[in-house]
């Protein structure tokens, strides 16, 4: 593996899943939830607040400073502060080593940085698994799952686009977009890899 891979993705489609599997078949470094806490440690943030920031902050055209506790010069300034962070983690895991990196802009920091990439969407037509993670791992009632699965991933097209102006999901922003639900998460993994360094 010669190059980084980002993985963006829908809400319970397994976009991290396939990602795990990737690294464990080539030995690349996982970039998740790890970004955030390096990115909040290079700010010397605490781990929480950086969490309430990730990819939930941005609502329409703006920033929802109340998740962030309020809407002093400092607080409206920690989006921009933490997203630098977060690049400078990315660009630096790429440089150091193969890597996949979930969300959060990965693609578009490799790609301004001119570091190799592949970049992936992962979807899913199953909405009853969907339904399931939500219920399962994220604790939420089954009758407001299917709401809350459009939120998550509403909130994930903001972040991107505030940030990126790229838009989330169109497939002419990715090198290819994969349904997992008629797939499945290792023939997923296998497609990535076959194409990594065609």
């Amino acid at each position: 593996m010669h190059r980084s891979i980002v993985i963006n993705r829908e809400f319970g489609s397994g976009g991290r899943e396939i990602g795990r599997l990737i690294c464990q078949r080539t030995g690349a470094a996982f970039y998740d939830s790890r970004i955030l806490a390096e990115a909040a440690a290079r700010q010397g943030l605490p781990g929480d607040l950086l969490a309430t920031f990730d990819e939930r902050v941005v609502t329409g055209q703006r920033f929802d400073l109340s998740l962030l506790g309020g809407g002093d010069p400092e607080t409206y300034s920690l989006p921009y502060r933490m997203y630098g962070a977060i690049a400078e983690v990315v660009q630096a895991a790429a440089i150091a080593g193969p890597a996949l990196f979930i969300g959060r802009c990965a693609d578009t920091i490799l790609h301004e940085a001119r570091q190799p990439f592949r970049s992936v969407f992962v979807y899913s037509t199953d909405l009853d698994r969907k339904i399931a993670r939500a219920v399962e791992v994220d604790g939420v009632p089954r009758k407001n799952a299917e709401d809350y699965i459009a939120k998550m991933d509403k909130s994930r097209s903001r972040y991107q686009q505030f940030f990126t102006k790229s838009r989330f999901g169109d497939p002419h922003e990715y090198d290819m977009c994969l349904n997992s639900a008629h797939l499945g998460y290792e023939a997923c993994a296998e497609i990535i890899l076959a194409r990594l360094d065609g």
